[in-house]
């Protein structure tokens, strides 16, 4: 078993280019998808999306190892999204200062539970960036961005768990391991395991600390869904201050292709409740689909394997 994040090759809004997405994957040999499509955005899927894509998965025989969440409002081109937050409110964004957007936001990922209850999967992925900076600037800011995070996961719980789909957080990219600490261990305290999960990035946590795997054995306890990239680390501490250049460390390489130490990961993995198949989220920048499917699918395996050992002893 081995799951494949369905944006590799890019999004498209075309039915029919999803769909071949789709029949590659599994025509390369993969058993699971990880919808990754609309992870970013206000997007709002249709409940005939949700059964096509069910068809579609199906006739193809795939089945869901979770699927990637929205925050809200794309915040991808604006300088400082790591670090800072409400400067300009975004739509639909359930960490908002203003009530009604925040519920708005609310909707948005109570409509991804429902596609995660509609796709078979029982966790959806998503992000929580921290305005780590203005934390550091104002005690009361901070208290009232939890206090509006609270809010909204209070209302989300119940629905949640009425449709046995577990909210996953995932580890963020530009954002230091220390803030995200004490984000987890808030969060984690407040809601049980079978609402609020963790999803570690191997490729986040290459970058964002001293140590790729910190925040990995931090919450073993917690680990509910996995995103499996390789690449080659923080490149300078400049990319600190620029989002840009955070960004081109996230490489989303095939596994063994960076600068991680995989027999740790999988060591580390077979010690947790995770269960099976691990997802890849890589990213084919111009390689042959066909070839480069077959190289994930070899990684992937791989990976899987050691974990499976490690489990045995």
């Amino acid at each position: 078993m081995l799951g494949f994040a369905t944006d590799y090759a890019g999004e498209s809004a075309s039915v029919e280019e999803m769909y071949r997405t789709l029949s590659d994957i599994s025509e390369a040999g993969f058993s699971h998808i990880h919808w990754t499509h609309e992870w970013s955005g206000d997007y709002t899927y249709s409940i005939y999306e949700m059964i096509q894509i069910r068809e579609w998965m199906d006739a193809l025989g795939l089945k869901s190892k979770g699927l990637h969440a929205t925050e809200g409002s794309n915040r991808r081109n604006i300088q400082g999204k790591y670090s800072h937050r409400w400067s300009e409110q975004d739509r639909r964004d359930y960490t908002s200062e203003n009530d009604l957007n925040r519920l708005a936001g609310v909707d948005l990922i109570k409509n991804r539970i429902d596609l995660a209850a509609a796709l078979g999967s029982s966790e959806i992925v998503l992000h929580m960036q921290l305005p780590y900076l203005q934390f550091k600037e104002s005690e009361t800011f901070k208290e009232k961005y939890y206090s509006q995070v609270c809010k909204s996961f209070d209302e989300i719980e119940a629905y949640s768990k009425a449709r046995k789909v577990r909210v996953c957080l995932e580890n963020l990219l530009g954002t230091p391991n220390r803030y995200q600490v004490e984000q987890f261990d808030l969060l984690f305290k407040r809601y049980d395991a079978d609402f609020l999960g963790f999803c570690f990035d191997t490729g986040h946590g290459n970058i964002t600390g001293d140590y790729s795997f910190e925040l990995l054995e931090r919450y073993l306890d917690r680990l509910f869904s996995v995103h499996l990239s390789d690449n080659h680390g923080l490149r300078s501490q400049d990319c600190w201050n620029v989002d840009s250049e955070m960004t081109k460390c996230d490489e989303h390489l095939i596994p063994f292709e960076g600068s991680l130490d995989w027999e740790r990961f999988a060591e580390i993995v077979a010690r947790s409740p995770y269960e099976m198949p691990i997802v890849l989220e890589v990213s084919n920048k111009g390689r042959d689909n066909k070839s480069y499917l077959a190289a994930c699918l070899e990684a992937g395996n791989r990976i899987t394997e050691s974990i499976l050992s490690f489990r045995k002893n």
